[in-house]
């Protein structure tokens, strides 16, 4: 079985906190806040559950991250 490749690689909160370059807490604040704000674009619903915790795949943040300008130069993609 072969490996996803990037951009399609699961990733968690620190996962995607490295590659935004912010803060775990920071990526909370983005879930919680599109999840309660109207006017804000839906941060990704996450992919699946490994050992409780929520995992999305890394292409679908990084849209979501171009698309609400959060994606900062020079991140890969």
């Amino acid at each position: 079985m072969s490996r996803p490749v990037r951009p399609w690689i699961p990733v968690g909160i620190d996962g995607i906190a490295a590659e935004l370059g912010v803060s775990e807490n920071t990526v909370m604040a983005w879930r919680r806040r599109s999840a309660e704000w109207v006017n804000v674009a839906k941060f990704p619903d996450p992919a699946g559950k490994i050992s409780g915790r929520d995992w999305w795949w890394l292409a679908d943040v990084l849209d979501w991250a171009k698309q609400t300008g959060r994606l900062k130069e020079g991140a890969q993609r």
